[in-house]
């Protein structure tokens, strides 16, 4: 009979710790979860910036390239493609 009790308390002891190890695991998803969300922000932020950057980037060669004539044919053809871009966009408004 002792051996039954003392199985019993062995096991209640186990549960016990079982608990207290789901409740603190639960705990941490949760705040892996949400640092996940705030990453996931912080990448769209940084998406939006490079983008940003990457215009600049043709900004700046463009503004370079009118002043030096050698890069005068990759600004021609980016020129090109945002008049027909803005075509398209004019094209969509008239509809």
């Amino acid at each position: 009979m002792e051996q039954a009790k003392d199985l019993v308390s062995r096991i209640n002891e186990q549960v016990l710790e079982l608990l207290g190890r789901h409740q603190a695991l639960k705990s941490e998803y949760a705040a892996l979860q949400t640092q996940s969300a705030e990453l996931l922000k912080s990448i769209e932020v940084l998406k939006t910036e490079i983008e940003k950057l990457k215009d600049q980037i043709v900004k700046l060669k463009i503004a370079k390239s009118l002043t030096d004539k050698e890069d005068s044919t990759e600004v021609k053809a980016k020129i090109e493609e945002l008049l027909r871009e803005i075509d398209k966009c004019v094209g969509l408004l008239n509809q």
